[in-house]
């Protein structure tokens, strides 16, 4: 007996689930039905298109905004010290000359340091300056615009740099460029030796110059941006 009054009570059970299921019951209250929810979430009267020049100025806030980390250097805190570099002294003097827009000032410091492993291209020295100087317009004149006359007290003074390369390959192909325009004195180092470099110290570097000098560094693609040591 007891067991058919439960399994009674079980078939009217799930008769009232189906039942209110189909509504026979009533309908949900709308507030509780996705609908209406999703209407009072949308707020459609607070919601409008931009326009094309309203995007183009939200792009533009976005690119200018100040970045917290520019080329690896952090700049949260405002400002920072960033070290650029190393190059040749060759190198040193063209890079001074594309950083002069910024006008930097007191600002950039050059470091002297040494780079190892370079096989410089070279012509050998001469005796005295006025023979090197003569040589060097020559080599001008056949459209060699990267070259250095060594003037220090090395074994090298009073000859002419032409490119210091860290692989050897690429110091052979600058060489064979060189004989190409018609300079038969160069020559490449047979054994890779430290040369003097220069490494850039600039201080209160904020995000935006990081970025004018993340563009710069790109032209020399050896060199790297880094935090100051």
């Amino acid at each position: 007996m007891k067991l058919k009054l439960a399994f009674l009570l079980l078939v009217l059970a799930n008769l009232a689930v189906f039942a209110w299921q189909q509504g026979v019951f009533g309908s949900l209250p709308e507030s509780g039905r996705e609908p209406a929810r999703i209407a009072r979430q949308l707020e459609p009267e607070r919601i409008r298109v931009l326009t094309d020049k309203e995007v183009q100025q939200l792009r533009e806030k976005a690119r200018q905004a100040p970045a917290a980390v520019v080329a690896g250097v952090d700049f949260s805190g405002g400002q920072a010290c960033v070290e650029f570099g190393d190059f040749t002294q060759a190198d040193a003097a063209r890079v001074l000359a594309r950083l002069a827009p910024l006008a930097l000032g007191e600002r950039i410091v050059q470091r002297s340091v040494e780079l190892p492993g370079w096989y410089m291209v070279y012509v050998p020295p001469y005796r005295t300056r006025a023979e090197v100087e003569r040589a060097a317009a020559e080599l001008r004149k056949l459209g060699v615009k990267e070259l250095l006359v060594i003037a220090d007290n090395s074994p090298m003074r009073f000859g002419i740099a032409l490119g210091s390369f860290k692989d050897q390959e690429l110091a052979n192909r600058h060489l064979e460029d060189l004989q190409r325009r018609g300079v038969t004195s160069a020559r490449v180092a047979d054994k890779p030796s430290t040369a003097p470099g220069t490494r850039l110290q600039i201080k209160g570097v904020d995000a935006a110059l990081a970025r004018e000098l993340a563009a710069v560094q790109k032209e020399f693609p050896q060199s790297r941006l880094a935090a100051c040591q």
